[in-house]
């Protein structure tokens, strides 16, 4: 997991308004007008801000059909979980051997 790729995709509103639209529809994904429509926004901007979290192994997407249907990759956010709670813990545990003076 690329921590700055996957946080630098979820900083933008759309993405993560699309990512988190993605993770109410699991396990079945919702195709791109679907999320461009849940979100307000048009399907050619939406398809490039999944490429984008696609990009960060936050979504993938699977052609059913004429359909190409998108499922949110809920490991790769636990990664960046993990990863973010790990430096907290390193930081508290750091503050109590040097406190503030």
């Amino acid at each position: 997991m690329n921590a700055l790729q996957v946080m630098s995709a979820l900083a933008q509103t759309s993405r993560f308004e699309a990512f988190r639209v993605l993770v109410d529809a699991l396990p079945e994904g919702m195709a791109s007008s679907d999320i461009a429509a849940a979100i307000d926004t048009t399907p050619n901007t939406m398809s490039a801000h999944l490429a984008i979290l696609e990009r960060a192994g936050l979504v993938s997407s699977e052609k059913i059909g004429r359909s190409v249907i998108y499922r949110a990759e809920t490991s790769t956010a636990e990664g960046l979980s993990e990863f973010l709670a790990h430096a907290c813990q390193r930081g508290r545990t750091a503050r109590k051997r040097h406190p503030a003076a």
